[in-house]
């Protein structure tokens, strides 16, 4: 039920935006955006610029109009070893004239007109066995070709079609079905090289050959060019001085040809081998290094704004220095693309950040009025109404939290569909709720019979609670060297035998667990919490903890022999006419705040403190800890998050709701434990685990001297306190505990406690 938050609030500039950049990228890919690129060119020829010869370009500006042909015939008569190339619009009246002079003299180079759609130029001839199969397709793709082509048969003048790509690129050959032809800038070198025919041969990049010379022109067969523009002269300023050096190519140029300058400075470099091509690596690189910056900004999009912009100008310079690399090879990188694609998207990406945040603000108020207004609901019984409106919201956890407690109220109040329907509601948001998670599975199992809510509970996540380990009285006579004088009982994991050590006499309790269902993954956790009882205890050292002897397996059953403690549990004077006397009770806490400060200081957590682990001996007035199963060491704890574990009536807040637990929980479990034996009532009572849970979560407890008004006020002072929900409002070490519980017991009594 999770849903995806979209800004849908006030996003018609956010939606203008997005075709803003759609209109952007598509004035780049028609070449609106190349004066960037040509101006980058520029900069990194300053950087690096070409080693040139002598200038092999001339460019003579005239009208190219009639009046203009006297002119232009002298100067053909003049030069008649250089190619001349008319760039423009030359008039079909001047073509004609040059034709009929051209017919009745000829000369050695050839005059070409550069032209739109119409060509006349010879097929380029291409290699033999040089195109691999796996090539062929690209042909079709990577060839620029005229629109319409117009076929003119010229004996005198050749006619070549002048092109430019989108991205500034001049293409040198162009295909038409199987045959590829030269464009203005072909024939150019052709002609400067003075041969008819010409080879080219293709693989990922393409390649003309002319007299041995090669031109390599990259994938795509285009050429880009930088640097400083070729100087133009009149004609009639030409034919009346003396040429010192004859140029190579003459362009007779009339200024309305738009891409003049770009075709002649690239005319230019072409001659002199240093023009810019794009190989199907740059090529390829181009792609992968757009996709990286997209990648990286779907990565950074959680960063702050300035850290996000650090990131980005950091892969523009980046950026700037791949492009100088390969320009330094003459490969021409076009960054202006990737920039500018990179910028608009991440404009795009803040924009929208901007406005899921507004959106999240207003989700968040709604739902924050919508968890107060349920209970509201619940109690005047009309939560039908709010439900419709839960399923469309967008959940957060303290949503969450509020209806998980409206479903244990519910099931407090035996209204389990109710309960299993909100519960189902927080699963289904996707959140990660542990509670609600074993809540559900609780409803999934079987019915069973409530378990005992003052013994050990131990609920793994996906688990539900499950009864007691028992095992059978065994005719059994000895365990190790400790030999069976008789039963004491039955324990929560099996029986609990009476036995001796014959060499010194010393009498002990063995406690035992049978050990033969190892396939079963809950008996396996409870046998590893019977030998780490053993570990754990009996790694502590201290009058008021329980002493383990030994440990070890007899046969099928595992065993723990401790001490045989003489008394009897606290859970025999909690009920209000078994009491203790107050200074008593204050006593004998002082005495488990000292042991319990002494575990926590070795990083032990009990996690199971109440009446029925604490042994009381009424002839030397003290009492010994006990039961350390589901103990953990606090730095080497391997407990999951989401694992239940506890006496439900003594377990804390962060227990209940399956949190990693600190002293801190043993504290709530001690304030517990003081509240009862004072009063005679436990402090967070119900029916069910889930009703006692709901009030160990959110109800406060009564004050201890409501039951008593006996009471010292320490008592209902100490007793809030350590019952603190917050566990930063609790008494924050044993320590602590131990002597409030001294200052209140030398005030209130005048008694010192009892060592």
């Amino acid at each position: 039920m999770k849903r995806n938050l979209l800004p849908f609030h006030q996003t018609g500039w956010l939606y203008l935006l997005i075709a803003g950049w759609s209109l952007l990228y598509w004035i780049a890919s028609q070449g609106g955006f190349n004066w960037l690129d040509q101006f980058n060119r520029e900069r990194l020829y300053q950087a690096v610029p070409a080693q040139q010869s002598e200038q092999k370009v001339l460019r003579l500006s005239t009208a190219l109009s009639p009046a203009e042909s006297q002119s232009i015939i002298q100067l053909l008569s003049r030069l008649p070893a250089v190619p001349v190339v008319l760039l423009g619009s030359p008039s079909e009246s001047l073509l004609s004239t040059l034709a009929d002079h051209l017919a009745t003299q000829a000369r050695a180079a050839k005059v070409t007109v550069a032209t739109g759609v119409t060509s006349s130029a010879a097929e380029v001839i291409q290699a033999a066995d040089t195109t691999p199969i796996f090539i062929a397709g690209l042909d079709w793709f990577r060839f620029t070709a005229p629109e319409q082509v117009q076929w003119r048969t010229s004996t005198q003048l050749v006619y070549a079609p002048l092109m430019h790509k989108p991205d500034g690129g001049l293409p040198v050959i162009w295909r038409e079905e199987d045959k590829v032809y030269p464009t203005l800038m072909g024939e150019i070198l052709r002609q400067t090289m003075i041969v008819d025919g010409a080879q080219f041969k293709t693989g990922w990049d393409l390649e003309l050959t002319l007299n041995g010379q090669k031109w390599p022109l990259g994938m795509q067969g285009d050429i880009f060019s930088a640097g400083e523009l070729v100087l133009s002269r009149s004609l009639n300023d030409y034919l009346t001085s003396e040429p010192s050096l004859l140029p190579q190519v003459i362009f007779l140029d009339d200024g309305s040809h738009p891409f003049a300058n770009e075709v002649i400075r690239t005319s230019e470099r072409l001659l002199e081998h240093s023009y810019l091509y794009q190989t199907s690596l740059i090529t390829l690189l181009h792609w992968v290094l757009t996709a990286v910056g997209l990648g990286l900004l779907w990565l950074v999009r959680a960063m702050k704004t300035r850290h996000q912009a650090v990131i980005v100008v950091a892969y523009w310079l980046t950026l700037g220095v791949i492009q100088y690399i390969a320009y330094t090879q003459m490969q021409w990188l076009a960054v202006a693309p990737i920039s500018i694609t990179l910028l608009l998207s991440w404009l795009i990406l803040l924009a929208y950040q901007w406005e899921t945040r507004r959106v999240e603000q207003i989700n968040q108020r709604h739902n924050q009025l919508l968890g107060e207004a349920l209970p509201v609901f619940y109690h005047a019984q009309k939560i039908d109404r709010i439900q419709p409106i839960l399923a469309q919201t967008i959940p957060d956890l303290k949503l969450a939290d509020k209806v998980f407690d409206v479903a244990l109220q519910a099931e407090a109040n035996n209204n389990r569909p109710l309960a299993k329907n909100l519960l189902s509601w927080v699963e289904d948001s996707g959140l990660k709720h542990s509670a609600s998670s074993q809540k559900l599975s609780e409803f999934a199992a079987p019915e069973k019979s409530e378990q005992s809510l003052d013994s050990t509970l131990v609920i793994e996540p996906g688990q539900t609670p499950s009864q007691s380990m028992t095992v059978p009285a065994l005719q059994i006579e000895n365990f190790g060297r400790y030999q069976v004088e008789g039963i004491l009982g039955k324990g929560a994991m099996g029986i609990v035998f009476q036995g001796v050590d014959p060499k010194i006499n010393r009498h002990v309790a063995i406690k035992t667990l049978q050990l033969h269902d190892a396939d079963n993954d809950s008996f396996n956790e409870t046998k590893a919490r019977f030998f780490r009882e053993a570990e754990t205890a009996g790694n502590l050292s201290h009058a008021n903890i329980v002493t383990i002897y030994d440990v070890g397996e007899e046969g099928e059953l595992g065993y723990i022999a401790m001490d045989l403690l003489t008394g009897a549990p606290l859970s025999e004077f909690v009920k209000p006419e078994n009491r203790l006397p107050a200074p008593l009770v204050y006593q004998l806490m002082i005495q488990i705040t000292d042991a319990l400060d002494y575990a926590h200081r070795q990083n032990v957590v009990h996690r199971d403190i109440k009446p029925g682990n604490i042994i009381f001996d009424d002839e030397i007035q003290r009492v010994t800890l006990t039961d350390f199963g589901i103990a953990f060491v606090a730095d080497h704890s391997k407990t999951r998050t989401g694992t239940i574990m506890g006496s439900p009536f003594y377990m804390s807040p962060e227990q209940v709701l399956g949190k990693r637990v600190d002293g801190r929980s043993d504290i709530f479990s001690l304030g517990v434990t003081f509240y009862q034996l004072l009063s005679g009532q436990l402090p967070f009572n119900g029916e069910s685990i889930a009703s006692v849970a709901y009030h160990i979560t959110k109800s406060k407890q009564a004050s201890v001297r409501q039951w008593d008004s006996k009471l010292p006020a320490s008592a209902a002072r100490i007793t809030n306190k350590a019952l603190q929900k917050d566990v930063g409002k609790r008494y924050q070490t044993m320590d602590e505990f131990k002597q409030v519980l001294i200052s209140a017991l030398k005030r209130d009594y005048k008694k010192a406690p009892i060592v």
